[in-house]
């Protein structure tokens, strides 16, 4: 299949990728700018092209099989961060992402995955399960650029426009480029430093390539997923469970103070889980620590 993708080379899209050429796909991969950093290789074909713009919509979409819609306007400098231009991050965000859709419908795309977040539930209600039919309650304008694309992908996949379907992952960890960029950077930094850490955070919590599994999970679907929502969500993980590991591989005497942070509400991953989806777990989370340890100490080495 030829996959059209945007945010490629974000965090998520750089594992996007890999996960379609491993499995044989041709990838086409928005860049925003001729100074991006972008992944060389012959399976990807890059072309310029950023959110709000419909004729680089148009062009990315053309001829593809399918798109997976990760890419984000951001307004600052964190990508939650909306900037002092409301009105333009929603017509980038919003607008952009009805554009994108439309582009696909009309250029005869078969399948269309949005990635929101978790934010569209910042406020989460005490009498009912926080599965995908939980109530949008999102408190941040980016929160709400999510839920409300959400509800147009969802629109196009009901009406039968277009086979599109949300998957709705929350806090994603994994080594980043650079690696000061990753989830837990300062928290394994100080243990391997050997400094005492307070560890009393933490949140639900998913890998990148569990995203990225799942998305092509949904790819693999038949049209049955259309305007449908999944939960992409492994579990809970506390700062102090992340910082006892490094202390373990890195034999590390910091001392570590608590305690565990606990989730309030646990997501409910039962419906993707019953198409196949199992979650990387412990060993996945051991096994990032395991790299994020390695690139720290290359990088505080001045090897990256």
């Amino acid at each position: 299949m030829r996959i059209a993708i945007t945010g490629g080379t974000g965090f998520l899209g750089r594992h996007l990728i890999s996960r379609l050429i491993d499995q044989g796909h041709e990838v086409t991969a928005w860049y925003r700018s001729p100074s991006a950093t972008i992944a060389e290789s012959s399976d990807v074909h890059w072309v310029e092209g950023e959110l709000g713009n419909l004729m680089q919509a148009e062009h990315l979409v053309a001829g593809a099989d399918a798109v997976i819609h990760a890419g984000l306007f951001r307004g600052g400098a964190s990508f939650m961060d909306s900037g002092d231009d409301p009105l333009k991050y929603w017509h980038r965000n919003a607008t952009g992402s009805l554009q994108l859709l439309d582009a696909a419908q009309r250029a005869g795309v078969k399948k269309f995955i949005f990635i929101s977040s978790g934010t569209v539930h910042d406020t989460v209600l005490p009498d009912r399960p926080l599965d995908e039919t939980h109530p949008l309650l999102p408190s941040t304008l980016y929160g709400a650029c999510k839920a409300s694309i959400e509800t147009v992908v969802h629109h196009y996949g009901v009406s039968g426009k277009l086979v599109a379907a949300n998957l709705r992952p929350p806090s994603i960890y994994g080594v980043a480029r650079p690696v000061n960029q990753s989830r837990w950077y300062d928290l394994v930094a100080a243990i391997c430093a050997g400094k005492a850490v307070d560890a009393r955070g933490g949140g639900k919590a998913v890998h990148a390539d569990d995203v990225a599994k799942a998305a092509l999970l949904l790819l693999g679907q038949d049209d049955s997923i259309a305007g449908e929502t999944y939960n992409c969500c492994d579990r809970m993980i506390s700062d102090f469970e992340v910082a006892e590991i490094a202390k373990r591989i890195t034999d590390s005497p910091s001392e570590i103070t608590g305690p565990a942070k606990t989730a309030k509400n646990e997501i409910v991953t039962d419906k993707i889980q019953t198409l196949g989806m199992r979650f990387g777990g412990t060993e996945l989370l051991e096994q990032a620590i395991a790299e994020l340890v390695s690139a720290i100490r290359q990088d505080t080495s001045g090897l990256v």
